[in-house]
């Protein structure tokens, strides 16, 4: 109990932390979250295994979903309010940022994604961008969404309003500013552009990968 007064800081009414507190569940332990605002929802499977993660919310109406099998070190930043994140089974975060300041945006991540250290997953932009003609704001910031089984690569940065299909691993130091529509890709570059076709990913390393594979060959 005093480790989660510590840790878990509300100001606000009706925020729901939906985690059983039950013999090991980490998220108590070791998850800071800092919420300031009403109405917010974070609903974090028990069967999860971050060292870090920190969730700070300054709104109202928001909701985080992370389903089980999660693991790593994830920062999520929401400073606004009705957004919605949704975080599959399995996914695996070595320092990643994720921020979200305008108002309705989402992020949906799918099953198997796996993101290495210093990525950043930004759904909207820190400041807006004017037309000089019309004197209105054109850089709204509404989603991203990124399929299953998806690699992406240190220091890999994911703007606003883009798509990333199943199965695609994007390469170190890319940058995402439009969708990444064919599965079974290699993207990379700034602007990312698809490199390869016709291949998957694996979480092992490559001598590990073609030992498991050979002795698999020989059963």
């Amino acid at each position: 109990m005093k480790l989660f007064k510590k840790l878990i800081k509300i100001k606000g009414v009706n925020n729901q932390i939906l985690s059983p507190k039950i013999k090991g569940n980490g998220f108590y332990d070791r998850s800071p979250v800092k919420i300031i605002g009403n109405n917010n929802v974070l609903n974090i499977h028990s069967n999860n295994q971050f060292y870090k993660l920190e969730l700070i919310i300054n709104g109202s109406n928001n909701s985080i979903s992370i389903d089980e099998g999660c693991w790593g070190s994830l920062k999520i930043i929401i400073d606004t309010d009705n957004t919605q994140i949704k975080i599959g089974k399995n996914c695996i975060f070595r320092g990643t940022e994720c921020g979200l300041w305008e108002k309705g945006s989402s992020l949906t991540l799918g099953d198997e994604f796996m993101a290495a250290k210093d990525t950043r997953l930004y759904v909207s932009d820190f400041h807006s961008i004017i037309d000089i003609n019309t004197m209105n704001a054109i850089n709204q910031g509404k989603e991203i969404s990124i399929g299953n089984h998806v690699w992406i690569g240190e220091r890999v940065m994911v703007l606003k309003n883009n798509t990333i299909a199943d199965d695609v691993i994007v390469a170190a130091g890319s940058i995402v500013t439009k969708d990444l529509t064919e599965s079974h890709s290699i993207y990379a570059g700034n602007p990312a552009r698809l490199v390869k076709s016709d291949v998957t990913w694996a979480e092992e390393k490559f001598d590990i990968y073609q030992a498991k594979k050979k002795a698999n060959s020989q059963v």
